[in-house]
């Protein structure tokens, strides 16, 4: 469930360089039918192994390339991979040269506006930019960070803790970034924020706890799971319907996927259609006409 962490997962403008180059899911590279290792990726065998051959400056574009015909890239975020691999070609911010360099400085608040400069410079536009440019105004106006933290870590960390959930909010609302978290799609509304504040200073979050992995420990037991599934019912994060679907599913989707973007990455597959529609099917998602319907779509698509 959705737990109040806007300061944490907000504040670093390091988010830029990780979008550039998003790492795929153990789901989403199994729905694509990628197996290891990988011959245009230099033979890489895992994950980390392809992680640490596309961080070399000369792999990059060949890695690109690879995650955009496998569909783990779409055009615009191979473009703006693209931009970000020539500027580091140029230097980095900071003089880094490759995604963990980078991510070790720009993770650094303090570095803030040296990593706003160089997204701006290679046109790296997005979301977290204008985010990024409300702290570091908030910032230099004298403002302080939650608990004095000074990078993603730590403020991730402090934030994490129920007792600085008001005091991370109030670092929100101040920037301007709660309104702003809320309309992402993400479903938190600030007044479901002051409500679970209200919630954890009476001790009323599920089995007690006091920090986001906390109550994730607890809600992962089954036994558990119905406690768990009210109170997310009572802060408004699930209505009676998705309350039901969790009770029957555990929370886990076809082919066990667990979130929507592995969920999507799974059924966007072709050889996983069946199962996904039949899924739905039994879980009362999806009607007989209306899986009929899409089936028939699917047909003509591959005609």
């Amino acid at each position: 469930m959705p737990i109040l962490i806007i300061a944490a997962s907000l504040i670093v403008s390091y988010a830029l360089i990780a979008q550039a180059q998003a790492e795929p899911t153990d789901a989403e590279i199994a729905a694509k039918g990628i197996t290891f290792p990988i011959p245009e990726l230099g033979n890489c065998g895992s994950k980390s192994e392809c992680r640490s051959y596309c961080d070399q400056p000369g792999n990059m574009e060949a890695c690109i390339k690879f995650a955009q015909s496998h569909g783990l890239m779409n055009s615009d975020e191979a473009a703006l991979a693209s931009k970000y691999r020539q500027g580091l070609a140029s230097g980095g911010p900071g003089g880094c040269n490759s995604d963990e360099s980078c991510e070790s400085f720009c993770s650094n608040i303090n570095n803030m506006e040296t990593c706003l400069a160089f997204a701006e410079k290679h046109g790296l536009k997005h979301e977290k930019t204008e985010e990024a440019k409300k702290v570091l105004a908030y910032i230099k106006a004298g403002g302080q960070m939650p608990g004095g933290c000074t990078s993603e870590e730590t403020c991730r960390t402090y934030c994490s803790d129920f007792n600085n959930a008001e005091e991370c909010f109030a670092f929100a609302e101040k920037v301007g970034l709660a309104d702003t978290h809320a309309k992402e799609g993400e479903n938190i509304k600030p007044e479901q924020f002051r409500k679970f504040i209200e919630l954890a200073k009476k001790g009323e979050t599920p089995g007690g706890c006091k920090s986001k992995e906390q109550c994730e420990s607890y809600c992962e037991s089954e036994s558990n799971r119905e406690e768990c599934i009210g109170f997310a019912q009572k802060m408004g994060f699930m209505d009676e319907r998705q309350a039901e679907l969790f009770r029957k599913t555990g929370g886990k989707g076809p082919g066990g996927c667990d979130s929507e973007e592995s969920c999507k990455a799974y059924c966007n597959d072709p050889g996983n259609q069946e199962s996904c529609f039949k899924f739905a099917q039994e879980h009362g998602l999806i009607d007989e006409e209306e899986i009929k319907h899409a089936k028939e779509g699917f047909v003509r698509l591959r005609q």
